[in-house]
């Protein structure tokens, strides 16, 4: 089973090997304030906390690309209100009235993956209000995960219909992730939403 260092799908089944059986299997550490406060400082902690933790990270065959790191943080709200007014005049719901997350995509698959999360919100009661490209920087990339970067895109998606209890927004909001993740990527599509 040759590597193929432009492609990000698994290989094909070979021998004993199985990429169905592949699973995503990651360190985690917490940063958190027990009182619930939103504040800044729980992501420079989360920042400080990864860069403590450089030995746990997996490193590539290039000595140069890592398996990445993430920080899940609540929806800077203020931040984002001022942020997407100031970008595109959209005036964003309150919070609770709005889901958004980041989507990793194919540059050459991107316009259909969206078209397609747009139709399956739309099943959920749901509509996309706007899609916003994510500033990145791959100067710190290894030569392997720059071969493979995805467009980084964040979405804003609200009800359909006003007056929804924020807890039936979060259902909605469950169930398109679940079935954009599920229908959407295929041979040749990449559509991951990171959590």
């Amino acid at each position: 089973m040759p590597y193929d260092e432009t492609s990000w799908s698994y290989p094909e089944a070979e021998g004993l090997y199985d990429p169905t059986m592949e699973r995503d299997a990651c360190g985690v550490g917490f940063i958190v304030h027990i009182d619930g406060k939103t504040t800044h400082q729980v992501l420079l902690d989360a920042q400080e906390l990864s860069r403590r933790m450089t030995h746990r990270g997996a490193c590539s065959a290039d000595n140069d690309t890592g398996d990445g790191a993430g920080a899940l943080i609540g929806v800077p709200h203020k931040f984002y209100k001022e942020k997407v007014k100031e970008e595109s005049g959209v005036d964003l719901p309150e919070l609770g009235q709005y889901g958004t997350g980041i989507i990793f995509m194919d540059k050459e698959t991107t316009t259909q993956s969206r078209e397609q999360f747009s139709s399956l919100a739309q099943t959920v009661g749901l509509s996309v209000l706007l899609w916003r490209e994510v500033g990145s920087n791959n100067s710190c990339l290894g030569s392997m995960a720059r071969q493979t970067e995805p467009v980084m895109a964040q979405v804003f998606v609200v009800p359909s219909e006003q007056g929804l209890a924020e807890e039936e927004v979060a259902k909605r909001m469950f169930m398109l992730r679940k079935m954009a993740t599920h229908q959407i990527p295929s041979p040749g599509v990449r559509f991951y939403i990171c959590s």
